[in-house]
């Protein structure tokens, strides 16, 4: 008996658990559909708007809803700038969110819900410090700042700063020092950009120039030397920032086309092809177009009458006549090889009462210097930045929190 038991069991639980095996294999199993994610990058170029780069990215359902929630939000569309970037996000095929990128600091995220579309902004840490930047000239100036890790825009502030002291293509030598105490602005630790210059020296074979920024109360404000004279004179040492000298200012040289020995009444610029040219002065065109040997010229007068020309040009700036009032370091035109000319060169002359003078030896008078009745207020400021400066020099500290 026992054993008929034990057969019956064993058959039991053998139709049992074919039983559950059918029923479980009879259940349709559910398939979850997972969204297709897609993302579009969008770099915005001169000429658009926002409304035009939705309508490329495909949003056009959303797109009054998207601009509206941004128009809501404060978003400067007034503000938006070739090199902005624009995050799209998709899912199966329909609008997600959207990252408007402006700077580091500047974010904008678009998102939509069940119902609305909803803006955000992101709020980074920024923090504003000063530091002192320091180094030696190897090669070039500018070369010797990128090498300490800063960038091109402070190699130019810095080169302003000097502008009517040194000529950067010239005077400039290997073993040459420079300091800087800046301003720098950084975002979630990441820099972001420069502020004020409040000192600035140079130091080498050419001298030692210091420049000090200082306002007084009356609102007036330039770089200074420590006795309180202006850097700034009424013209600047060279119409380009970053070039050398091939051919100086002489009396005779032998021209390299005309094979016979004239005067070279200027300076000539090396630089390539499409290389900015800034008018040294405030002043008047009097004169541009095509001027025989100078090929395309511009030409300019200024006060104390000086008369300044810029040869060999490629092109002139947009919006460039004759008449026209530029200012000191305004664009003129671009570097050329046109006219009688062997290649890419700036020819720059400076005229004096209607004759030529050597650019590099002449003498322009200076801009105003510090109120007398503000000099003492100057030395003062001048005693306390050098202290500082000098405290940081000693310690080895780059930055110093600013107050």
């Amino acid at each position: 008996m026992s054993g008929l038991k034990n057969t019956y069991k064993s058959k039991f639980s053998f139709f049992l658990l074919l039983t559950l095996l059918i029923v479980g294999c009879g259940k349709k199993t559910e398939v979850v559909d997972t969204p297709v994610c897609t993302k579009s990058i969008h770099v915005v170029k001169r000429g658009e708007n926002l409304e035009t780069i939705l309508d490329e990215l495909s949003v056009v359902d959303s797109r009054m809803e998207i601009i509206t929630a941004l128009q809501n939000a404060g978003f400067p569309f007034r503000k938006c700038f070739p090199g902005d970037t624009i995050l799209l996000t998709k899912e199966d095929g329909r609008f997600s969110n959207l990252t408007y990128r402006q700077n580091l600091q500047n974010i904008y995220y678009v998102v939509k819900d069940s119902t609305n579309f909803l803006v955000s902004m992101k709020y980074p840490y920024v923090d504003t410090i000063l530091a002192l930047v320091k180094g030696n000239v190897n090669s070039t100036l500018y070369e010797s700042m990128l090498a300490a890790g800063e960038t091109s825009n402070l190699v130019f502030r810095y080169a302003d700063v000097f502008a009517w002291e040194i000529d950067f293509f010239t005077d400039t030598q290997d073993g040459d020092s420079f300091v800087i105490y800046i301003e720098k602005t950084f975002c979630d630790s990441i820099f972001v950009d420069y502020g004020g210059i409040f000192f600035a020296r140079y130091k080498g074979n050419v001298g030692d120039f210091c420049g000090v920024y200082f306002c007084d109360p009356d609102g007036s404000e330039d770089y200074y030397n420590l006795d309180g004279k202006s850097l700034r004179k009424s013209l600047l040492k060279s119409p380009l920032r970053f070039s050398y000298i091939s051919s100086y200012f002489s009396k005779r040289r032998f021209h390299p086309i005309l094979k016979v020995w004239r005067p070279h009444h200027g300076l000539d610029y090396v630089a390539p092809i499409g290389t900015p040219v800034a008018s040294i002065g405030d002043g008047k065109v009097v004169f541009k177009g095509w001027k025989g040997g100078y090929g395309n010229l511009v030409e300019i007068r200024h006060k104390n009458n000086f008369r300044s020309r810029y040869g060999h040009l490629s092109r002139f700036a947009k919006g460039l006549h004759v008449g026209k009032r530029v200012k000191s370091g305004e664009l003129i035109g671009y570097l050329g090889s046109t006219g009688l000319s062997t290649g890419p060169h700036l020819h720059f002359e400076l005229h004096k009462n209607g004759a030529p003078v050597n650019p590099l030896r002449v003498k322009i008078p200076r801009a105003p210097s510090v109120k007398d009745k503000y000099m003492a207020l100057f030395k003062n400021h001048c005693d306390s930045l050098l202290h500082t400066i000098e405290s940081l020099q000693v310690s080895g500290g780059e930055v110093l929190p600013e107050t």
